[in-house]
């Protein structure tokens, strides 16, 4: 919620002047750095026992929430094409439009690995005494183990040292690991344009 209202008041606050486009990524970059800060602040301060207790719970809303911010990710980096491809305003820094497109372009790559962490975390300890992912160790893991699943996933589109021996989640990294592909394809490809634009 603080991160939706702190986007809307980042969308009222900046100046009307500017094209949509960019507004639309000031605006998602607001949301999303909010965001992101909220979660990471719970993975840090959040010992096992309350990760449990939290991670355990069903919640229909969470759903909606992991849905929305992937579609929104993605939009995203549509809308940083569409900027890069056709804003020609002269009127505005070039070097501020692409601090803006890398900002949305990082971001979004952030937010969507992020919440996969509490998926997985949700997935592993909605059984009691949780299961489906196996770290090294005799330690309960933590969200920054979820963490480390979650980036090594995103990076590298497979596991490493942790095995996965659940079908559900198996599917779900399956999924992950498509979806990081396309989402770092797609990060490349727009970094790639950038630094054309740059050059010409």
């Amino acid at each position: 919620m603080l991160s939706i209202i702190i986007s809307g008041l980042i969308f009222v606050i900046v100046p009307s002047e500017l094209p949509v486009l960019p507004r639309i990524l000031i605006t998602w970059l607001g949301f999303a750095i909010t965001y992101i800060s909220i979660c990471w602040i719970t993975i840090f301060t959040m010992n096992v026992t309350e990760i449990i207790r939290k991670a355990s719970i069903e919640d229909g809303s969470k759903a909606f929430v992991f849905l929305f911010v992937i579609l929104a990710s993605f939009a995203c980096l549509f809308t940083v094409l569409l900027m890069v491809m056709g804003f020609n305003d002269k009127n505005i820094s070039q070097w501020f439009m692409v601090l803006i497109a890398v900002g949305s372009m990082i971001s979004s790559w952030a937010l969507v690995h992020t919440l996969y962490i509490f998926h997985y975390a949700h997935l592993y300890y909605k059984t009691k005494g949780g299961k489906g992912l196996d770290y090294p160790g005799d330690e309960k893991p933590d969200y920054l183990d979820f963490a480390y699943f979650s980036f090594v996933m995103g990076c590298t589109f497979q596991v490493s040292d942790v095995e996965i021996s659940s079908k559900e989640i198996r599917r779900v990294a399956l999924f992950h690991g498509l979806l990081s592909f396309a989402l770092n394809t797609f990060v490349v490809a727009l970094t790639i344009n950038i630094i054309a634009g740059l050059i010409h």
